[in-house]
């Protein structure tokens, strides 16, 4: 068989089920954005406050020093509380600073949680500061935001691809924790090979947690 109709073969066969498959990512986006912004705001604050003290009771928290933190937007987890916390415990404290032309982000230094931050690229609180850009490989801990995730660790965002660029190629070492609502945690995402796999995620209601090394030798059967 010629090697261009082997090629021609293998790509009718397998692009149908990738269609498929985005095409399934993009319905459950949609639907579970609309299920976490039909959240009330009382709601919201309350979970947030439910994550948050779970997050800081955990031994992750208080061993680690160096942290990488989003900045909620529209209905997500609240973190701003969580960035102060951190900021009085004497940790450092990195949020994303979103670089749109080149699809990456940088960690941005912030000292001040509440009069540090402003709308940023799609509204999203980026640092007014930032003239001290964090290594990644110092990153200890990165806290992600998600659309949805599922009990094996999988996360969906909003479809741009930013996290995962910057956690597999500038920040492998940083135990990854999504935090999110219960209303967006399912059984199974129709995962892609350049999704990043959570280490934790962390809900109202529970807490989630994979080891990598066995995740690698799965990975390998």
């Amino acid at each position: 068989m010629p090697p261009f109709f082997y090629f021609f073969q293998l790509h009718s066969t397998y692009l149908p089920m990738i269609d498929k498959l985005v095409r399934e990512r993009h319905r459950l986006r949609r639907f579970f954005l609309e299920q976490r912004d039909q959240l009330s705001l009382v709601d919201r604050d309350t979970g947030s406050e439910q994550i948050l003290n779970t997050f800081v009771s955990l031994p992750i928290f208080q061993e680690k020093l160096t942290f990488f933190i989003y900045c909620h937007y529209r209905s997500e987890v609240r973190t701003i509380p969580l960035l102060a916390h951190c900021l009085n415990m004497g940790k450092t404290v990195s949020v994303p600073l979103s670089q749109p032309q080149q699809a990456r982000m940088e960690a941005v230094v912030i000292t001040d949680s509440i009069h540090g931050l402003s709308p940023g690229y799609l509204g999203i609180p980026e640092p007014l500061t930032r003239d001290r850009i964090l290594l990644p490989t110092s990153i200890e801990v990165a806290v992600i935001p998600g659309v949805v995730f599922d009990r094996c660790g999988h996360r969906l965002g909003y479809g741009m691809g930013f996290y995962d660029r910057f956690l597999a190629l500038a920040a492998p070492q940083a135990i990854r924790i999504g935090l999110a609502f219960s209303c967006q945690l399912v059984d199974r995402i129709p995962a892609l090979p350049h999704d990043v796999p959570m280490d934790m995620v962390l809900t109202e209601q529970e807490m989630l947690s994979w080891s990598r090394s066995s995740r690698a030798k799965n990975s390998r059967l």
